[in-house]
């Protein structure tokens, strides 16, 4: 029998014995019970389990193993202070509350905890937040309302430990869907950041089993260096070999810009068929004319004016509030981009009257005296070029309307833009001067192979196979060349299968 001891209650009763509970039993109203001793008929000790005794009062409790909510109830209600001191210790003694218990932090390394640090990592990669996102305090407090027990990591564990485990999962998964690709294209760019930092942008394109069209940005590297087509070609060559698209067996096809520094790199990276991109080719076509350059620049001049002054400005919102018509603002062209010149005289013969009659008021007319506006011809050829130009634009929509535009789409486009080119009688010097560089600078840049490519692409694409675009000759001699392709295909097959 275990150790007991005897003790008077707190109305000095005679002296009982009470035996200790078992050190396993932890529950913190064992130290005021324990179990009573008495003696059986022989007159031995015996401890009775399903007894408990207050030692402060003696009461006798029945005993449930293991539910102590009869004691503490006894407790609470006869000896609160006793109770409440023993509380107090065994917080001192570092005994976690119940709110404590339940607001502890998860571990780092659970199960949970790495599950929300990866959606966390995702979340900043898919929208390209900065690593000082996880440093918000806006952002913290969400993530804190949805799970109270999860602990922010530091910027400093994404950026070293939680990104590049990602990175390396899903490079390894994105190498692995290159692999089963039989057929690749890669489209390249070069850009210049706001801190005037060079970029390069790698891009491959894939078709899955199901046939979806599936892009992965294979890399994004600074080009510190001069932009020779040597130095980019070196950028090519060495992002084909890292993401092991050497070793696929089939050629890759390349999409970049018309740049010449483009056209040496891809030939020096020794990747084939190059095309150009047909949309930045449209951007650059025509717009060299010296006369319509001219037009451009007086049209800008004027735009320029009303931008820079907020009087002008004010001055013309009343002009076009009289003449009824629209309060728009003029619009200032970037002057590589033909589609923002387009947008920029479209404006100009909408606002033409308001534009007139606001430089010839009194507020206006001694700051404007530098200002030229456009006489009868000028407006004329800025009607003309406007209808020349919105072809071009459509054919624009079209290729940035396609959420995944294909060569196809080229043939087709070019052969409208072609036809609306066509010379006539009508229009002026200059506008006769940027049809003929229109069509010169298209038919320049694509033929030879690389329009009969483009030609079979279109009679692939089911929008186009029935080539009526072309003429009865050239639709001949596309679907004699696609044939003659698909026969040799089929005898490579042949002869692939015949080898035991």
């Amino acid at each position: 029998m275990a150790d007991s001891d005897t003790s008077k209650d707190e109305n000095n009763n005679p002296e009982v014995e009470i035996v200790p509970a078992p050190a396993a039993f932890k529950s913190d109203v064992w130290k005021h019970f324990g179990f009573a001793v008495s003696k059986n008929a022989k007159g031995e000790k015996v401890v009775d389990r399903q007894w408990t005794m207050c030692k402060h009062c003696h009461s006798k409790l029945r005993y449930n193993t293991g539910n102590t909510s009869n004691m503490r109830s006894h407790l609470t209600t006869h000896h609160p202070e006793k109770f409440a001191d023993s509380l107090t210790n065994q917080v001192l003694s570092g005994q976690k509350t119940l709110k404590e218990a339940f607001s502890t932090t998860m571990p780092h390394n659970s199960a949970r905890a790495q599950e929300i640090t990866r959606y966390i990592a995702e979340y900043i990669a898919c929208d390209l937040r900065p690593f000082s996102a996880v440093d918000g305090k806006g952002f913290k407090r969400l993530v804190a309302k949805l799970e109270p027990k999860y602990h922010m990591p530091s910027r400093a564990h994404f950026s070293q430990t939680v990104f590049p485990a990602l990175y390396r999962e899903t490079k390894e998964r994105v190498m692995l869907n290159l692999k089963q690709s039989e057929c690749i294209a890669i489209t390249t760019d070069g850009w210049t950041s706001r801190a005037t930092h060079s970029y390069i942008t790698i891009t491959a394109h894939v078709l899955t089993s199901e046939w979806e069209m599936q892009s992965y940005v294979l890399q994004t590297r600074q080009l510190s260096e001069s932009h020779t087509g040597v130095n980019i070609a070196e950028v090519l060559k060495s992002a084909v070999k890292e993401w092991g698209l050497d070793k696929i067996g089939t050629r890759i096809a390349v999409v970049t810009d018309n740049a010449s520094n483009m056209r040496v790199a891809v030939k020096e990276a020794e990747l084939s068929p190059h095309i150009r991109c047909f949309a930045h080719r449209l951007n650059l076509a025509g717009l060299k004319v010296n006369a319509v350059s001219r037009l451009l620049g007086r049209v800008r001049r004027v735009a320029s004016f009303f931008h820079r002054s907020s009087t002008a400005t004010a001055v013309l919102t009343t002009k076009q509030k009289l003449l009824n018509l629209p309060v728009h603002k003029l619009i200032i062209d970037v002057v590589t981009r033909w589609n923002s010149s387009l947008d920029m005289v479209e404006r100009y013969l909408e606002q033409q009257q308001a534009v007139a009659a606001a430089l010839l008021s009194d507020e206006l007319r001694h700051k404007s005296r530098e200002i030229d506006t456009l006489d009868t011809s000028d407006i004329a050829n800025a009607e003309d070029l406007v209808k020349i130009l919105l072809p071009i634009k459509k054919a624009t929509t079209v290729l940035c309307d396609e959420s995944q535009p294909t060569i196809s789409l080229i043939s087709p486009l070019k052969q409208m833009i072609q036809d609306s080119m066509a010379t006539d009688n009508h229009g002026s010097n200059a506008i006769a001067q940027m049809k003929a560089a229109i069509l010169k600078d298209l038919t320049d840049r694509y033929q030879g192979e690389d329009e009969k490519f483009m030609q079979e692409s279109s009679a692939l694409d089911p929008r186009f196979r029935t080539l009526q675009h072309l003429g009865s000759g050239e639709r001949e001699d596309v679907f004699e060349r696609i044939k003659f392709k698909a026969s040799q295909m089929q005898q490579q097959v042949k002869n692939v299968n015949a080898v035991p």
